[in-house]
């Protein structure tokens, strides 16, 4: 799914339009839901009490492919998307420089009640390309976001 089509899924969900810039040169296909087959993952609860899940494969240093779920609102949705799209193909280095900014960024009218999405997002993205990098007695597959109750 390309991120404009994210946007529009998004949209019809909630009856509320979250735009991405540049929507049309993403070429990102996201998966919602569990990978199986992934290497590594993390999920992070945020401070509204939605919970984000990042699922990585991950082919020697580079993210092969990727799936995500929450069960947040739609800025959720579309932020977790976005920071999957920009992360696919990346390096593991590359990847964990995508921050909450990089997908506020990304989108023309998030609220600002809801930029603690594009938060989740991010966090949830670098805790599963920690938890690969990590050895096994560091990894933290849960984790609570900052602020979250």
């Amino acid at each position: 799914m390309k991120a404009n089509e994210l946007g529009k899924m998004v949209s019809r969900v909630t009856g509320k339009s979250y735009k991405p810039k540049n929507a049309e040169t993403d070429e990102g296909k996201i998966r919602f839901g569990r990978l199986p087959e992934a290497t590594s993952s993390a999920r992070v609860t945020g401070p509204c009490g939605e919970t984000m899940e990042i699922y990585l494969q991950i082919d020697g240093e580079k993210i092969k492919d990727a799936s995500f779920f929450t069960d947040g609102c739609g800025a959720s949705v579309l932020c977790g998307g976005l920071a999957l799209m920009l992360a696919l193909g990346k390096s593991l280095d590359e990847a964990a420089a995508i921050e909450a900014d990089t997908l506020l960024g990304m989108l023309e009218n998030l609220p600002e009640d809801h930029h603690h999405c594009a938060q989740l997002a991010a966090e949830t993205l670098q805790t599963a390309i920690h938890n690969q990098l990590a050895s096994p007695g560091l990894r933290h597959h849960l984790a609570t976001a900052a602020g979250a109750k």
